[in-house]
């Protein structure tokens, strides 16, 4: 009995199916075993530390001057006519978001083994302030001690309108270049951490913030 043979062109054809078939399954079975890039398990990372809102990045103290505004509403109340120059040390803290994972990006560079992290842009909390550091100077006119006393014991009591008031001049800092390198300094410190947790092994951790305008 003749057996049908098949035509090179068909053979042809099944050889290719049967390839792209095998190829299909391969690249089925790299992808279910893929290992999450550092972008996916960074944002992990973040969603994990939910509910915390920010991470702290770095904390200074430092002597910060009221503004007019405030200053000029602190005369008002003593209807004094004089110029007061206010100054108070204030614990200021640099954050940044972590609630909104997307707003950071990561790189890895295997071959160099550098990350490179991409953050949101730093903010302050209310600066803290030293009560008993208040400083008065007046201009101008001359203010009695027992004025002076009296003022900086208002000024105590208006606490939270002064921080307030400084948050102003707190944020001015932000672009300091040393204030930066400190808050970097911080973002590196929790990218190490990171890399523990994701088996991360770099040689050398870059913190990218964004640019002032």
């Amino acid at each position: 009995m003749d057996r049908e043979r098949l035509s090179p062109a068909v053979v042809g054809s099944l050889i290719i199916t049967v390839l792209l078939a095998a190829v299909t399954v391969a690249i089925i079975l790299v992808l279910s075993h893929r290992q999450p890039s550092a972008q996916e398990k960074f944002t992990v990372y973040l969603e994990n530390l939910r509910p915390a809102p920010m991470l702290v990045a770095a904390r200074a103290t430092e002597r910060l001057v009221a503004s007019k505004e405030f200053t000029g509403k602190l005369l008002a109340i003593f209807k004094l006519k004089a110029i007061i120059h206010l100054s108070v040390l204030a614990d200021i803290t640099y954050v940044l978001p972590v609630d909104n994972p997307s707003a950071w990006k990561v790189s890895w560079d295997g071959r160099q083994r550098v990350l490179t992290l991409f953050t949101p842009e730093p903010e302050c909390l209310l600066p803290a302030i030293h009560t008993d550091s208040i400083e008065i100077r007046t201009e101008g006119a001359t203010v009695l001690a027992r004025t002076v006393l009296q003022l900086k014991e208002k000024v105590a009591k208006m606490k939270e309108e002064l921080s307030e008031d400084l948050l102003k001049k707190a944020r001015q800092s932000l672009s300091d270049p040393e204030v930066r390198e400190t808050i970097a300094e911080g973002v590196r410190a929790f990218a190490r951490t990171f890399c523990l947790s994701a088996r991360i092994d770099p040689s050398r951790i870059e913190v990218v913030l964004p640019v002032k305008n």
